[in-house]
């Protein structure tokens, strides 16, 4: 295999870390991560139907391992995936919202948010952080439709711009108590750019993001970083690496997206899969917590 700029190889580091490590608990990333290309869990990167996802997440399951999706998704879509796949707890809308047993208990996460008790996703677009991100990139940024109707916790884009420009323009405005996330690349084709060009971008609150909720919900359940893996895809993926014992970024997004691999690289926790996408994401079961070795 070519060598490739970004972190280090997973299975270079697989003994070590399963020596280092006593995984508990699992969190992943979902699209482009745990699921196959359109969303599908038995489809691989290509679109084919692939049984070797379902195989490993059963496995897992088996052993006692909590997988925990850590999404962008919202919540009220979320918990029933969780059900079809068998799983009990959510961490939903980039950190935002943390479930347990399936929505019987909620926790939120919302950092600096300084709204009361307006949802921040309705505060966001009263207060006008939502317009002033439209005026200041026109044309390289817009809502994420239809999935950006469905938010309460975040706001929801596509387009391509830099988060840094992105959160200067907020704190000139007086909204600095905002930050927007890049959650990594879209397939699909958006406002006049080639199909893998366009990312999704959440707007939310200073102080939430994927890793100040897998810090909460360590704390609440008593996980040691050890006991823990992150897999994920994309920039606003980086910031679970502190609270987890490993994260592991799937091959493809590493390649796809250099300033993915620049940051990765910083972070001495962070490695890449073999393998791409949900195929990346049954090697770090296998390689970290079923003890095997990838296919």
């Amino acid at each position: 295999m070519a060598a490739m700029a970004g972190p280090a190889l997973l299975e270079d580091h697989a003994d070590d870390l399963r020596r280092a490590l006593s995984v508990r608990t699992i969190y992943t990333d979902l699209d482009g991560t745990m699921l196959g290309r359109g969303g599908a869990f038995v489809r691989d990167p290509a679109g084919a139907f692939n049984a070797e996802p379902t195989t490993v997440l059963l496995e897992a399951l088996d052993r006692g391992i909590d997988v925990v999706p850590s999404t962008g998704r919202s919540l009220r879509g979320l918990v029933g995936d969780a059900r079809i796949l068998g799983l009990r707890t959510v961490i939903a809308e980039m950190g935002s919202i943390i479930a347990y047993d399936l929505g019987r208990e909620v926790v939120t996460n919302l950092g600096g948010y300084p709204g009361g008790e307006e949802l921040p996703a309705a505060y966001m677009e009263r207060t006008g952080a939502v317009r002033t991100l439209f005026d200041a990139f026109p044309g390289r940024l817009e809502h994420h439709t239809p999935w950006s109707a469905w938010r309460d916790y975040t706001q929801l884009f596509r387009g391509l711009v830099d988060t840094r420009d992105a959160d200067r323009v907020l704190e000139r405005a007086g909204l600095g108590w905002l930050s927007l996330h890049d959650n990594g690349l879209l397939h699909g084709a958006y406002l006049g750019l080639d199909a893998g060009v366009a990312h999704a971008y959440h707007l939310m609150p200073r102080g939430v993001d994927k890793g100040s909720a897998v810090a909460l919900d360590r704390s609440r359940r008593g996980f040691d970083a050890t006991e823990t893996v992150a897999i994920g895809d994309a920039i606003a993926d980086l910031a679970m690496a502190p609270e987890v014992g490993a994260l592991v970024l799937v091959r493809d997004a590493v390649e796809s997206d250099s300033a993915l691999a620049e940051a990765a690289s910083a972070i001495p926790n962070v490695y890449v899969s073999r393998r791409a996408g949900n195929l990346g994401w049954c090697d770090v079961l296998r390689s970290l917590v079923l003890n095997g070795h990838p296919t």
